[in-house]
């Protein structure tokens, strides 16, 4: 009807250049939609694969990490808060990004379980190059357990539930300077994430434009940066040190929160000793902390996390990898490694991968050739 209006009545009684006018405001607006359109699928298809992209398109999935609508993500759990959902795909059904996890172990087979958040979560990060490289020297099972938004202490006790029975004969335990908090990110019954109220007014579904966004990868990412921007700039206390005021982060600078992070170790290592199984530890650096590698004056306070964690794991005899030192030489040549300062890019994954290979052959963490 609206297409006839415009044609038979609207355009005729307009100027010929307010026609083509609005023709070509309407064509590019087609373009524009389309080429919108193909660059979500293409997103969509790096993020989850090109079968996985088309699959939660089919079924309707809202957008991970959009925390509009995270219920076909994850579910609610009343100890660890949340798990991803065993219902989705590739999620198995100990809510592991992974196939089933064969029990008894196949007599041969050397499991190794990384444990950790969002940054060995990556897709073709460097766990999948990790388990490239060993997967040519002999037959070993490479098992990425991480969960986006864990802590230490939700990796632990997801480890003790999920994972202990498994029997691993190695556990690559990844830190993240926001890992000393107990719970960074919880969910209520309805797998909703519980954030402050602002950003919950932010990303309550009320209109079309936020359902819209809610089904969009690209529109949910652009939503969250602006967000954490906008908190970024609120946190901004004029602190010389960009971590000191954010509070996910500056915790890692606090004494109290080793304590904890001491008792995990202990009780993780408690755990491994029934099975035999041995520890490694990845520390990986907060990017802003790099900005510091040659300031002689503040770089013992740059690296305190880095320095207490290597004195832990020498206090309890456990392998530790510190990626500041392999990561400095880097950012010397002007090679960043991080794509937000957290996470990796595909530069910092393979620089990762080389380092904790070399790293697991050195310290015979895992059996030679």
């Amino acid at each position: 009807m609206t297409g006839h209006y415009m044609k038979d009545f609207l355009l005729p009684v307009m100027g010929k250049k307010a026609r083509r006018a609005i023709l070509v405001i309407l064509s590019n607006l087609i373009i524009a939609i389309i080429l919108f359109a193909l660059l979500e699928l293409a997103y969509r298809i790096r993020v989850d694969g090109f079968f996985n992209a088309f699959a939660n398109i089919i079924n309707y999935y809202s957008v991970p990490y959009s925390n509009l609508g995270t219920s076909n993500w994850v579910i609610y759990d009343a100890e660890l808060g949340y798990r991803l959902n065993p219902k989705r795909l590739n999620i198995n059904s100990r809510s592991v990004r992974h196939e089933e996890i064969v029990l008894p172990k196949p007599q041969g087979t050397y499991r190794i379980i990384v444990l950790g958040d969002s940054v060995p979560w990556d897709k073709d990060g460097f766990v999948d190059y990790v388990r490239k490289q060993l997967n040519g020297q002999g037959r070993y099972e490479v098992i990425n357990a991480s969960v986006p938004g864990y802590t230490s202490y939700q990796e632990l006790l997801f480890f003790k539930r999920y994972l202990f029975e498994t029997n691993p004969d190695l556990v690559i335990w990844t830190y993240c300077l926001n890992d000393n908090h107990k719970f960074l990110h919880q969910f209520d019954e309805k797998a909703r994430m519980l954030v402050t109220e602002e950003a919950r007014k932010t990303l309550t579904i009320d209109s079309s434009g936020d359902f819209l966004i809610s089904r969009s990868y690209i529109l949910s990412w652009l939503r969250i940066k602006i967000m954490a921007k906008k908190q970024q700039e609120k946190e901004n206390t004029g602190s010389r040190f960009v971590w000191e005021p954010q509070t996910d982060f500056n915790i890692a600078w606090k004494d109290y929160s080793w304590r904890s992070y001491e008792d995990y170790l202990k009780e993780m290592l408690g755990l491994l000793a029934q099975k035999n199984t041995k520890l490694a530890v990845v520390v990986f650096p907060y990017e802003p902390q790099l900005d510091y590698r040659h300031d002689t004056i503040n770089y013992d306070y740059t690296v305190k996390p880095q320095r207490i964690l290597n004195a832990l794991c020498e206090k309890y005899r456990v392998r530790c990898l510190d990626m500041y030192p392999v990561f400095s030489p880097f950012y010397d040549k002007d090679q960043k490694l991080f794509r937000d300062g957290i996470h990796l890019n595909d530069h910092g994954h393979r620089v990762t991968a080389e380092t904790i290979h070399e790293f697991l052959l050195k310290n015979q963490l895992v059996p030679p050739n």
